[in-house]
């Protein structure tokens, strides 16, 4: 794959997989796919008047997941996450979508972008995909990686991590069918926002980057967290850095300078790790006994304890 982000990569530091498709037709498709649930429309991401149904662009339709009761606050991005090589968005339309993008990686703590292309190399959608999350990202992390394909009309969705764990086939199915009619038409920025709105499915206070628990406990983690200033990262710390580094890490991109606590679960070390500026540490025997819980690989329960304990 040609080193097409280059370019791009110096304007943002940034520190397999399921795919959604959409054939681009002259027409649009006869019917939406069912959803095991139905969901309620909520409003864009601009907070402009909302529509009466999902064909509308102002309406996106929020998922199965999405469960957070969230405002929206998102700023002027100060990096790039949207890169437009088929030129297909306007200069508002592109910060819009960069904005919001950067306001999920910020939320969410994904690693987020969107990618646009009229040539994707002979290679396939989701090879092409996967290759482009990999140079943005070292193929680290929760990731969530939109491919609009304009050479063979097959766009993708990459998904690692959380992503993959909380974003359903279902509700994804059902997304990509309303955003293949608005590419259709042309509106392009509706459907990037309409598919970058799957992240908000993830959990706002659990970053599961290893796939380390269920879905269950994905949830049960994300409600004790919930209205507090904990958060909690699982991880399999294989580089050169130490998991407090890391930690820090991720707390600095988490609080940006705001009281809170990470717990960081290393399932390569079999330990965790806390890292706090607030004043809630976790106490010696709390700790000790997390730490036997996960070196057992007992990482829900272990974090659960380390939760309780600082509350």
């Amino acid at each position: 794959m040609k080193k097409i982000f280059a370019a791009a990569l110096f304007a943002a530091s940034f520190l397999l997989v399921s795919a959604g498709c959409s054939g681009k037709n002259d027409q649009p498709l006869s019917e939406p796919p069912v959803q095991e649930q139905s969901s309620e429309a909520v409003a864009d991401v601009t907070d402009g008047d909302s529509a009466s149904s999902p064909e509308s662009s102002s309406e996106v339709p929020a998922t199965t997941e999405a469960v957070h009761e969230l405002e929206r606050n998102i700023q002027p991005a100060e990096g790039t996450f949207v890169y437009d090589y088929a030129n297909l968005l306007s200069d508002e339309e592109f910060a819009e979508c960069n904005n919001y993008t950067e306001w999920l990686y910020e939320t969410f703590l994904i690693n987020a972008a969107v990618v646009t292309t009229d040539d994707i190399e002979g290679l396939t959608p989701a090879k092409y995909a996967e290759d482009a999350y990999i140079e943005l990202y070292e193929g680290k992390g929760s990731g969530l990686l939109l491919l609009i394909n304009n050479d063979t009309g097959e766009d993708y969705l990459y998904k690692t991590g959380s992503c993959l764990t909380s974003v359903s086939e279902d509700t994804q199915a059902y997304e990509f069918y309303w955003a293949t009619q608005e590419i259709v038409s042309g509106d392009y920025k509706s459907a990037v926002l309409r598919l970058m709105k799957l992240g908000e499915a993830c959990p706002r206070y659990v970053f599961d980057n290893g796939g380390v628990f269920t879905a269950e406990q994905l949830q049960a983690l994300d409600s004790a967290c919930a209205g507090s200033s904990i958060s909690v990262l699982a991880t399999s710390n294989q580089t050169g850095s130490t998991n407090e580094e890391i930690c820090q890490s991720y707390f600095d991109r988490r609080y940006q300078g705001e009281k809170g606590t990470m717990i960081m679960a290393d399932t390569f070390s079999k330990t965790l790790t806390v890292i706090s500026n607030d004043g809630k540490n976790a106490s010696a025997a709390a700790l000790e006994k997390a730490n036997t819980l996960a070196a057992a690989g007992n990482y829900a329960a272990a974090v659960t304890g380390i939760i309780a304990d600082i509350q």
